[in-house]
């Protein structure tokens, strides 16, 4: 049975991982008296539940929560729970082995879906060496912006890990088929090489070695640093061949600290790389990158203050909302929650619906049909269009229809 304890924690989990979500529902609890009956502010609609608990079901696999999850499609009775849940299986195991700091299987992902993300245009010659450099690039398809986002932060890692000859074999081996797409990038990634320098002390066997060189001066403590090289020992997770173990964080040898580059190894980078990858990966599923329970949830918390009042309202006017076809006011939620195309008319100010959609005048001016009929007052009259002298009739226009917008 799912236990109220554990959903309760999913849902702390969810409002701390959202900032947004939690602004809302902090600012529903402002507004929002315990004694209200918010039942008010609500239609009956026909609603299918099945889907409704896939979604449910679903929003649980995409934030990790696989147990809950389960529970609930056992409940709920959700047919092919494991065909719904596996793509987000293999998503939260690449998301993890990013944040442990290992890029391979993001890049492996990366490669097997080239032809579906987002390509560098233009880009040729794109079979330069494979992810461990050991051939040609296999595949009909060139690689990803996203790819080379992840080939970038491994050079990165590699260069503070292994220094310049370890970054350019690295780059020599994986930046040739971005190079007519990311050669601005490249070059900005290759300017690290001038202003890298040894970090203080790399580990306990050569600081010591360090702290003496550093009596000599700073010339000298960057000699010391770089003979005393070959009697380091490698860092125990090297990512020479891109595997990079999760046992604990790999030793930065350089450092690019107090340099124009600095930035390049923000803690934040890595953060960044793995919403990238979610937002790719929800992509290719045909899912949005944030969960549309939560933002339903979301824009709910935004929109029922408003409609209790309003509410309140209608009722003291003998007025009941829930029988209302459309809002008497317009709810503003705000640009976040805009997802589709919106038609204005221009004369009426009301937005088109299926029973008042837009129309193409002869001229190219569009109005709602309603506007139209109340300037013509018929069908077959010929009326002049109110933005230029053009006349036009209203059983002679074109009735316009906007595709849906990803």
């Amino acid at each position: 049975m799912l236990r109220p304890c554990v959903l309760s924690s999913h849902f702390n989990h969810s409002l701390q991982s959202s900032p947004s979500l939690c602004c809302h529902a902090q600012a529903l609890d402002r507004f929002v008296d315990d004694k209200l009956d918010i039942c008010k502010a609500m239609r009956d609609i026909d609603m299918d539940q099945a889907t409704l608990n896939k979604v449910i079901a679903e929003h649980f696999f995409r934030e990790g929560r696989f147990e809950v999850g389960d529970i609930f499609a056992q409940e709920a009775q959700i047919p092919d729970v494991h065909d719904l849940k596996a793509p987000y299986i293999e998503m939260h195991k690449i998301l993890e082995q990013i944040r442990a700091h290992n890029l391979e299987p993001a890049l492996q992902w990366a490669a097997s879906h080239a032809g579906q993300l987002p390509e560098s245009s233009g880009s040729v010659g794109y079979r330069g060496l494979g992810s461990a450099g050991k051939g040609p690039r296999k595949g009909p398809h060139p690689p990803s912006a996203f790819e080379f986002k992840l080939h970038a932060l491994n050079f990165l890692t590699t260069l503070t890990q292994q220094g310049q000859e370890g970054a350019l074999a690295y780059a020599k081996n994986h930046f040739a088929p971005f190079q007519r797409t990311k050669m601005k990038e490249i070059m900005r990634l290759m300017g690290c090489l001038v202003y890298l320098r040894p970090t203080s002390s790399t580990h306990q066997g050569s600081a010591e070695s360090v702290a003496a060189a550093d009596g000599g001066g700073e010339g000298g403590a960057t000699a010391m640093a770089i003979d005393d090289d070959q009697e380091r020992p490698q860092p125990e997770n090297s990512i020479a061949n891109g595997a990079v173990k999760q046992a604990k964080q790999p030793l930065l040898l350089f450092t690019l600290a107090g340099t124009p580059y600095a930035e390049l190894m923000s803690p934040s980078a890595w953060e960044d790389v793995a919403q990238e990858f979610m937002r790719q990966a929800c992509s290719l599923m045909g899912q949005a990158y944030e969960s549309p329970l939560a933002v339903s949830v979301a824009a709910g918390a935004l929109a029922l203050p408003p409609l209790l009042k309003l509410a309140s309202v209608m009722e003291r006017n003998a007025q009941d909302l829930r029988s209302c076809e459309q809002l008497p006011v317009e709810l503003e939620l705000g640009d976040e929650f805009v997802f589709h195309p919106i038609f204005a008319c221009p004369v009426s100010k009301d937005h088109a619906t299926p029973d008042n959609p837009p129309v193409l005048l002869p001229c190219n001016h569009v109005l709602c049909e309603h506007s139209v009929l109340k300037i013509a007052k018929g069908r077959t009259r010929t009326f002049k269009c109110p933005y230029c002298p053009m006349d036009a009739r209203a059983d002679n226009l074109r009735a316009l229809i906007f595709p849906d917008v990803d």
